[in-house]
């Protein structure tokens, strides 16, 4: 008996070690060969910006090396620092115009004559001007969506954007609401999740449901229940997850980002959290990606590389069919982009 005991108990160890060797194994793995491998498609960098001191050689160059086939921009009229200077929708149009199918000019919405929410909810002269010339540029067909109106902003934990606070549900949101239907031009809208903003934006949704809303960073870095609703009740949402990866990047709002009790990230160290995951899931036609690169000093290719491959890295952790549409499909439907290319 106590010669089966000890053997029965050498066993036991035996496998006992075996499991932490293992453990011990899958430890040292990195979390894509635990997860899946990275995603190898292309990508669209649905979340792009403008501005006159971009170096443009350098992030054709980057878009190339990481096999993003094409972007989006919009142009950033302020100005990011002496190196950083302001760009114009004319910017925009002229890239475009220069490589040919790789750029898509949105009208751009981030104007200091935008400052102020009184004036969205009383356009001035100078707003009424924009609104017209928006309609002018869209009629125009270069461009292929408006934005990003900047809502809910929170400022920078260092550089010159400050706090902004303005209305969704105003005069001027809904006249710009009416030109994006009839153009069929989604509207990027940045909006921190605040709960009565969100409740604001459900009735805009709900009161021009044939115009398309992009809510940027992930539903404005809300929790999933909230996305979910949001997400059912309006099919003309959809959202995307730029500047949600923090890599290559100083950090948007204090803490990256700044942390408040409706928001929530959406990985650690490269893996998506079981709920995100699953939220993407359910809804796979309504996400896209996007690179948030908004100023000229992080324009360069090794930051443009950590953000492409950590989403890379995230959507290997999804269903293929889910990784492609995030990755390229969604985008080229919800800004049309497929009938540019045949132009």
């Amino acid at each position: 008996m106590h010669h089966h005991a000890r053997l029965g108990s050498a066993i036991a160890n035996m496998r006992c070690a075996k499991v932490l060797l293992l453990v011990s194994s899958l430890m040292l793995l990195p979390c894509t060969t635990l997860w899946g491998q990275p995603y190898q498609g292309p990508i669209i960098d649905a979340h792009g910006y403008l501005g006159a001191s971009f170096n443009w050689e350098i992030m054709v160059e980057a878009m190339d090396r990481n096999n993003v086939t094409q972007r989006t921009v919009m142009a950033r009229y302020y100005p990011g620092g002496p190196r950083d200077l302001p760009g114009s929708d004319e910017d925009a149009v002229r890239l475009a115009g220069r490589y040919p199918g790789r750029f898509f000019p949105l009208v751009g919405m981030q104007l200091p004559l935008l400052t102020g929410s009184h004036k969205w909810r009383s356009p001035d002269r100078e707003v009424e001007r924009l609104i017209a010339e928006t309609e002018r540029k869209l009629a125009s067909g270069r461009f292929f969506g408006i934005g990003e109106f900047i809502v809910r902003h929170w400022s920078y934990s260092s550089g010159p954007h400050a706090e902004q606070e303005n209305p969704i549900y105003s005069t001027f949101t809904r006249r710009m609401s009416a030109i994006a239907a009839r153009f069929e031009a989604p509207m990027v809208v940045h909006m921190e999740g605040y709960p009565a903003l969100v409740d604001d934006f459900s009735r805009l949704l709900a009161e021009y449901p044939n115009a398309r809303f992009v809510w940027a960073h992930n539903c404005g870095r809300s929790k999933v229940p909230v996305i979910r609703s949001m997400l059912a009740r309006h099919p003309n949402l959809f959202c995307d997850l730029a500047g949600m990866t923090n890599v290559g990047t100083t950090g948007y709002g204090t803490g990256w980002p700044r942390m408040e009790e409706f928001t929530a990230l959406i990985e650690q160290d490269g893996v998506l959290y079981p709920d995100m995951k699953a939220l993407y899931e359910e809804f796979p036609d309504r996400f896209m990606l996007g690179m948030d690169v908004a100023h000229a000093p992080g324009n360069n290719l090794q930051n443009y590389s950590r953000r492409v491959n950590r989403f890379r890295d995230l959507l290997g952790q999804l269903k293929p069919q889910t990784a492609k549409k995030f990755a390229e499909t969604n985008a080229i439907r919800i800004f049309k982009l497929s009938s540019a290319v045949r132009r």
